[in-house]
């Protein structure tokens, strides 16, 4: 019996059943909170993607009303309103007054759900930290590379494709009317509102509730659905190279600050060449080349100095194995709604572009 107890010790086996049950505690609690966060930011997107539809109807409202001097309160005047005045559709400031108006609103409604239904501490997300501007300064010409290289190739897929027969549908950003109110909005909504709607949904909420659980799977999800939201396959592919360089720089400053300036100043860059197709000036289509060979060095620079500190963010103190934390955070029952929304807008827009 004396050998028997020198040649097993009874203390080491019941710390290892003890540390046994403590990780799978440890896991089951893990797993529990990731799902439950992962089911939340499910359904704020759900919910989101609701209030998009919901205050477009608002605003057709709103507008016919405005515009014929009358409440207007059925779908049938909306429609026949907009029948007359089939000019609306080419409309740039109609347009993107409905998108500020609307993102605006469906983003107010998701903060405010977020913060008094789910306790999330919005005010953190939005935080101040020394070192911002010099993050900013740093990370833009960088960003702008990425950009214009992702969307070099896929303009090179995009138009391989159209000489096959298949089209690949993008979104339209061209100012039709070339006047102060078409610039106004077109500036309004793409390098103001936009970049802070994005980046407080798909950078802010989402890395707030996955970052916990890793903060790199929190970038590659928020990124996974900051591309699909675009709903084609041009947009998402590069929304997707875009967020993981923005959510990357979210996790890394620990505000969304950053990112929110950052993609400001992209999408102002970005809608140079509009301005200058709508006025026909070589002159600011000069300036749009010219800001984009500098960031083509200067980025170029940055990477180079800084290519063995590029990595993503790494998932430290998780109990669970990546592939089930990637699981539990995209397919519970919420995300997996989401999902669906996204694939049948994907489906919908390629099968009407062809």
């Amino acid at each position: 019996m004396n050998d028997f107890n020198q040649s097993y010790n009874f203390n080491d086996f019941n710390m290892n059943i003890n540390y046994n049950e403590m990780l799978k505690e440890a896991q089951k609690k893990e797993k529990k909170q990731l799902i439950k966060n992962a089911s939340i930011l499910g359904g704020l997107l759900v919910i989101y993607d609701l209030m998009i539809q919901l205050f477009g109807y608002v605003f057709f409202f709103i507008f016919v009303s405005i515009r014929t001097s009358s409440v207007v309160l059925s779908m049938d005047k909306v429609r026949d309103y907009f029948s007359e005045n089939l000019w609306l559709n080419d409309s740039t400031t109609f347009s993107m007054a409905y998108s500020v108006f609307v993102v605006v609103m469906s983003l107010a409604v998701i903060l405010l759900l977020a913060r008094l239904v789910f306790r999330i501490n919005i005010k953190s997300i939005y935080k101040f930290q020394k070192g911002q501007g010099k993050t900013i300064m740093v990370c833009f010409p960088a960003v702008m590379l990425v950009n214009l290289i992702i969307s070099l190739i896929i303009g090179i897929i995009t138009a391989i494709l159209s000489q096959n027969g298949i089209i690949v549908p993008e979104a339209d950003f061209s100012i039709s009317s070339p006047d102060a109110e078409a610039f106004f909005f077109q500036i309004l909504y793409g390098v103001i509102v936009a970049p802070i709607v994005e980046e407080s949904l798909y950078r802010g909420i989402a890395i707030h509730l996955l970052k916990p659980y890793g903060k790199g799977m929190a970038v590659i999800i928020s990124s996974i659905i900051f591309g699909v939201m675009h709903g084609n396959v041009a947009q998402a592919t590069s929304g997707f190279a875009f967020a993981l360089v923005m959510g990357s720089i979210t996790v890394m400053s620990g505000s969304l600050i950053p990112a929110i300036v950052i993609h400001m100043m992209n999408n102002l860059v970005a809608t140079i060449p509009d301005i200058s197709d709508a006025l026909g000036s070589e002159f600011i289509m000069n300036i749009y080349l010219a800001i984009a060979i500098v960031c083509l060095l200067v980025g170029t620079l940055v990477i180079f100095a800084n290519h063995r500190k590029i990595t993503l963010p790494k998932d430290e103190n998780c109990v669970n194995p990546a592939s089930k934390r990637y699981r539990y955070a995209m397919l519970n029952i919420p995300m997996i709604v989401y999902w669906c929304t996204i694939i049948y807008t994907f489906v919908s827009s390629f099968m009407d572009a062809n």
